[in-house]
């Protein structure tokens, strides 16, 4: 069986003792690849020193979290235009007025301009986006302009009239171990409906541990725990849903197992 973690993060502190079992563990569970993704500068020149040990194993995404924004400043812009082609896209990058740790308007500021640099860069975007119902209006508003853009849209949690909506751009629909919780119906119910050739998973480690080991630091080999609730909803084999997505990944990354671009 193989998987792709499509969004963690072994770029923090949280693995800092023991990455390497954390890796071995993951392979172990059939996981073949790992994208880590960069939140700003610091987290993105470590993901880049992950890409470098682990070769074959770990690709990265870089950007700036719209939490990190208010920090910003051009030289971090710099790195990111010297840096940009040794990731497979830009992000996390988007919106989040859940909590709303930079002000709203330096959100879109950065957002818009770090939209232009994956048009400018041909990648596709790895997007955060986190608000109350209203709040997708807003999202998807902005990002009509891009839709040229390939787009992932991380940590998907919301429902099916938000994924539908999703389903109109070129996209994937990320699925984190929140879809095991006991309280997740509404999201249970948009991943039966959404395309399984329109899924990736992800555990977004070291956050969000799925319900058998929740409480714990997530990491890669929980994955196989999403795999399971996916295929239980959509009545499918383990095996398919974890080959499905795993081919939907490489797909639209244009890469192959080993990380080279096709």
């Amino acid at each position: 069986m193989r998987l792709v973690d499509s969004h963690a993060h072994l770029n923090m502190e949280n693995y800092k003792k023991d990455l390497d079992e954390v890796i071995a563990r993951a392979k172990e569970k059939g996981i073949v690849k790992v994208l880590v993704v960069g939140i700003d500068r610091k987290t993105g020149e470590k993901a880049l020193a992950l890409k470098e040990k682990f070769k074959d194993y770990i690709e990265v995404a870089l950007g700036f979290h719209p939490h990190e924004v208010k920090n910003i400043k051009e030289a971090d812009y710099s790195w990111l235009r010297e840096n940009i082609e040794k990731a497979l896209a830009v992000g996390e990058i988007g919106l989040d007025f859940y909590k709303e740790y930079s002000p709203r308007e330096l959100q879109f500021e950065h957002f818009e301009r770090l939209l232009s640099l994956a048009k400018e860069s041909k990648k596709p975007v790895v997007l955060h986006l986190r608000g109350n119902a209203e709040f997708w209006d807003v999202a998807l508003s902005f990002l009509k302009p891009y839709q040229d853009l390939k787009m992932v849209f991380h940590c998907f949690t919301a429902d099916w009239g938000v994924a539908k909506r999703l389903l109109e751009f070129e996209s994937l629909i990320s699925i984190p171990g929140v879809v095991t919780y006991p309280t997740a119906n509404d999201l249970r119910e948009a991943v039966k409906n959404i395309p399984l050739d329109r899924l990736i998973l992800e555990t977004d480690c070291p956050f969000l541990a799925p319900q058998p080991v929740r409480g714990k630091r997530n990491e890669p080999a929980y994955l196989v725990y999403t795999a399971e609730a996916i295929a239980e909803l959509k009545g499918l084999p383990v095996e398919e849903v974890a080959e499905q997505t795993t081919q939907n990944f490489f797909r639209f990354f244009e890469i192959n197992e080993g990380g080279i671009r096709e």
